[in-house]
């Protein structure tokens, strides 16, 4: 079956290679059915297992359409042959296919094609590239805000938050939840506002900055958040404030956190492990005095 499906396929691109070919009658190489042809190789390389030929094919059709006008087909095939090459293991060309795509699918009108395949790519890209996963996330939140589309905007924006807190960097998380509220006022919906005012509210504690985690409960906590995660909030909010670090861990391990989204439930995690709890237990005066003298500022890695 394999060995047929690639006979077939190198078929299909000597026909593509008669299509080009020029002669005295025929001064205009036929894109349109070369294009074709490459494309039914592609589909038979692959069914054959033989995915970089497939892949090469895809791009032969790609490069064939655009001669001949046909964007959306030009974009197609280069969004197939991402496909192709995440089944070879090679993505070093992903991230240049799929902007390349997306800006033939919007030139055709087809945008939501276009932030469809970077939100794709990205998922392919994540775990080996996640700066370009980053940037091809942010394109497609970008596109869908234009194109009137601000729930997949937000839902967008929301990943590119989520992949740069695993990335440690929350300063560009912060900005990207922030901008989830921005989207809220041109008319976004509001259901899960209240799960990101959590988020950003454990960002600033990450942050070691306990005065802009109290501003995010004020500023959006109290407009988007149920009473009860309110009342959780004020009261980590609290017990930062009085150095309790029996009950910072207690509300950092409450079940609500740990069922949000699993990188801010292992950054409350995180946070809830700097604070140490120290046994009741009996101790010398000496040790006592030496506990008195330990430090125990905000940071929270003694209490």
């Amino acid at each position: 079956m394999s060995k047929d499906k690639i006979q077939e396929a190198k078929e299909c691109m000597d026909k593509a290679a008669k299509y080009l070919k020029l002669s005295l009658l025929k001064w205009v190489p036929d894109y349109d059915s070369a294009a074709d042809e490459y494309m039914k190789a592609a589909t038979c390389f692959r069914v054959g297992k033989s995915y970089k030929e497939s892949k090469e094919c895809l791009m032969k059709a790609s490069e064939n359409y655009l001669q001949n006008g046909s964007l959306f087909h030009a974009a197609k095939c280069m969004d197939q042959a991402i496909i192709m090459a995440k089944e070879i293991g090679d993505t070093s060309d992903v991230f240049k296919l799929a902007m390349k795509a997306s800006h033939y699918y919007q030139q055709h009108g087809s945008s939501g094609s276009a932030s469809l395949l970077l939100n794709k790519a990205a998922d392919i890209l994540q775990p080996s590239d996640p700066d370009s996963a980053v940037k091809l996330l942010k394109e497609a939140s970008n596109i869908s805000g234009t194109e009137d589309s601000i729930g997949q905007a937000m839902e967008y924006t929301h990943k590119v938050a989520r992949l740069l807190v695993k990335l440690n960097r929350y300063e560009e998380a912060e900005n990207e939840l922030k901008r989830q509220f921005d989207l809220v006022t041109e008319g976004g919906p509001t259901s899960n506002m209240g799960r990101v005012a959590v988020e950003l509210f454990l960002l600033q504690l990450a942050k070691d900055d306990y005065v802009a985690a109290k501003k995010v409960l004020q500023e959006y906590g109290m407009q988007y958040c149920e009473q009860a995660e309110v009342y959780m909030l004020d009261s980590i909010i609290n017990a930062y404030s009085d150095h309790d670090c029996a009950q910072i861990k207690k509300m950092l391990n409450s079940p609500f956190i740990k069922h949000m989204d699993v990188e801010f439930a292992i950054l409350a995690k995180n946070l809830a492990d700097k604070w140490i709890v120290e046994p009741k237990e009996q101790v010398t005066n000496i040790e006592n005095e030496e506990t008195e003298a330990a430090s125990t500022d905000f940071g929270g890695k003694l209490c």
